[in-house]
């Protein structure tokens, strides 16, 4: 597992999809950038850095970025009137991260279905543990059992 960065376009909390004819255009624009429609991925290639953005669903992203790798994609992401966003939520600006407003609804919503995965989890957890440990008393028992039936005869 890596970790994802996103190029995407949000307004007031939704997303506007990028299209790929606006993205395209955006990268021939660039110097480092090419296009290959198959699948539809972006490359960007210079002297201290290389990469790839797929581009999917509206968005541009790749994993494990470096340095120069995030500089491309602001660069890109400012002709796209778009943003880059790291896996936690952060959005990346010039050497910075910040929470950007229209993330803060995506956090809250983030943060209530991980509460809900782990109660899950722990709920799974709970019965295994218990079956487990039921498994042992009722060993224990028989086992008791078969000692003093065994004491009498």
């Amino acid at each position: 597992m890596g970790y994802h960065v996103t190029l995407l376009r949000s307004s007031q909390g939704k997303q506007i999809p990028i299209s790929l004819e606006e993205a395209s255009a955006a990268a021939a624009a660039l110097d480092g950038w090419s296009y290959s429609d198959t699948p539809p991925t972006f490359t960007f290639a210079a002297a201290d850095t290389s990469f790839c953005l797929w581009y999917q669903e509206g968005e541009l992203w790749t994993k494990n970025p470096d340095e120069g790798c995030i500089d491309a994609m602001l660069a890109l992401a400012k002709r796209l009137d778009a943003r880059v966003r790291g896996d936690e939520g952060e959005t990346y600006d010039a050497g910075t991260t910040y929470q950007h407003p229209d993330d803060i609804q995506l956090q809250a919503e983030m943060e209530a279905a991980s509460k809900v995965l782990i109660a899950g989890e722990l709920k799974r957890q709970k019965f295994f543990r218990n079956a487990i440990v039921g498994f042992f008393v009722l060993l224990g028992g028989i086992g008791f059992l078969v000692g003093k039936w065994l004491e009498r005869h």
